[in-house]
C-alpha cells in the first residue's frame, strides 16, 4: 500500500445562470500554467472552517461581486466531481461541489479579486447553452456541459 496520498483541493463552484439560461464562465490559467487557459465556473478553494455553501457564497462575491445575503439561496449541491489534475500541478486531485444559482444577468465586478486572480483570470463571459461545445474553446476537465445537465435535472 502506498503512503503517497494524492494532494486534494476541495472546492465549491457555482453554476450561475441568467434568465435566458446562459452560464457565466471564467477563463483562467492552470495554477502552474502547464496547459492553455480554460473556461470554468466561478468558485474556488474551501478555507479551513468553511463548509461548501459558505465557501461558494464567499467565492461568488470575490470573483463576481454578486453578494448573496442568504447562503440558503444556493440550495443543496447539484453535482460533485473528483478530477485528476495534470502532472506538475500543486494538487493531484480537485474535489468540486457544485451549486446552481439563477439570477438576472449582471455586470461582473473584479474589485475583490486577489492578486492571483488578477493574474490568472484572462476572460469572463456568459455562454449560451449551445456555445458550450464551441470548437477552439477549452473547458474545465469535469465537463461543464455534463455538470450543467446534471444540475438542471436536480
Amino acid at each position: 500500500m502506498s503512503t503517497d496520498e494524492p494532494r486534494v483541493r476541495r472546492t465549491a463552484r457555482i453554476l450561475v445562470l441568467d434568465e435566458g439560461g446562459s452560464v457565466l464562465l471564467m477563463k483562467t490559467h492552470w495554477g502552474r500554467r502547464t496547459r492553455p487557459a480554460r473556461w470554468l465556473t466561478p468558485g474556488g478553494g474551501i478555507d479551513a472552517g468553511e463548509d461548501e455553501r459558505i465557501a461558494a457564497v464567499r467565492e461568488l462575491f470575490e470573483e463576481t461581486g454578486l453578494q448573496l445575503t442568504d447562503a440558503a439561496a444556493l440550495g443543496e449541491p447539484v453535482a460533485f466531481r473528483r478530477i485528476e489534475l495534470p502532472p506538475a500541478e500543486e494538487y493531484q486531485v480537485r474535489e468540486a461541489t457544485y451549486f446552481l444559482l439563477r439570477t438576472p444577468r449582471f455586470e461582473l465586478s473584479d474589485a475583490d479579486w486577489t492578486d492571483s486572480e488578477k493574474d490568472d483570470i484572462v476572460g469572463v463571459r456568459w455562454f449560451e447553452p449551445d456555445e458550450l461545445g464551441a470548437p477552439g474553446e477549452d473547458f474545465d476537465p469535469e465537463g461543464i456541459r455534463s455538470v450543467l445537465a446534471e444540475a438542471l435535472r436536480a
